[in-house]
């Protein structure tokens, strides 16, 4: 689900964004202009153009901008990201790729077309917020050398996705690693050696994580009650989900919940000749 979307011009040069951990997975592209981004007690890198970072949750950085240079930014967050992209993320800390000039539109074209969308949710929203998902993971992914793509294992791959497939649908009556195992025709050994061939990961991990994205999906779409949330992701009880909630994202369902905001006003869609007004002090 879309958790965050911006767009529009920036001064990082003059009004710098203080570090401070994302809660989702942010997809930051430059497409106009010059920065670089940085972490806490580093030198920022050097200033580049035409360029998408993709860093994982938690991550802590800040923009360097060209002085009084205006840039111009598309934004992105999401709860979640498709394993292929998690891995080769997370393998190193913070993808960033090169864009080329009709990338770098089509990504502002992209925000334009989901606004709607992000401002006002219908039925369809989730399904056009997933085509932006893939869109941009499968832009990342596909400007990695072909020698660290992910591989396809097929029978390991085949086995994974039936078991992932199988564990979704079925996710509220939590079932067990044997009871998948035994619904796609393999040991449970064998579904874990599979798993760790696929993903790099072990089953019950996958398969708590989809439970935990479950959830925010359902925190994001309605106001549902966290008991109500529970049951319908398997969990044993509102304790349990709230502890393998706070596990993956490192807060509560309450805090990530509070945390569901819509597109800025003033921070973005400015005209770039304006800068920006001041945070207010604190």
């Amino acid at each position: 689900m879309l958790r965050y979307l911006g767009t529009g011009y920036r001064q990082f040069g003059l009004y710098p964004i203080t570090p401070h951990p994302r809660l989702n997975w942010e997809f930051f592209a430059v497409v106009k202009g010059r920065c670089a981004a940085f972490d806490p007690g580093e030198k920022p890198a050097p200033l580049v153009r035409r360029t998408l970072w993709v860093s994982p949750p938690h991550s802590r950085h800040a923009w360097a901008g060209d002085g009084a240079h205006s840039v111009q930014v598309t934004v992105f967050h999401f709860g979640s990201v498709p394993l292929a992209l998690e891995r080769a993320v997370r393998e190193r800390g913070r993808l960033v790729v090169s864009l080329t000039g009709p990338e770098c539109r089509r990504l502002v074209e992209l925000a334009r077309q989901v606004r709607g969308d992000f401002q006002a949710p219908t039925a369809l929203s989730q399904l056009v917020f997933q085509s932006l998902l893939f869109e941009l993971s499968l832009l990342a992914l596909r400007k990695l050398p072909a020698s660290s793509r992910p591989r396809i294992r097929e029978r390991a791959d085949r086995i994974v996705e039936a078991a992932t497939a199988w564990f979704a649908d079925h996710m509220h009556a939590n079932p067990t690693i044997d009871e998948v195992a035994s619904r796609v025709h393999v040991s449970p050994s064998t579904l874990r050696r599979f798993f760790q061939q696929a993903v790099r990961d072990r089953p019950v991990r996958v398969f708590r994580r989809l439970q935990v994205e479950n959830s925010m999906r359902l925190m994001t779409e309605s106001s549902v009650k966290l008991d109500q949330v529970a049951e319908a992701c398997g969990f044993t009880s509102t304790s349990d989900f709230c502890r393998a909630f706070k596990a993956h994202t490192k807060v509560s369902p309450n805090t990530w919940r509070r945390t569901l905001i819509g597109p800025p006003r003033g921070a973005f869609d400015r005209d770039p000749a304006r800068p920006p007004a001041r945070a207010a002090s604190r």
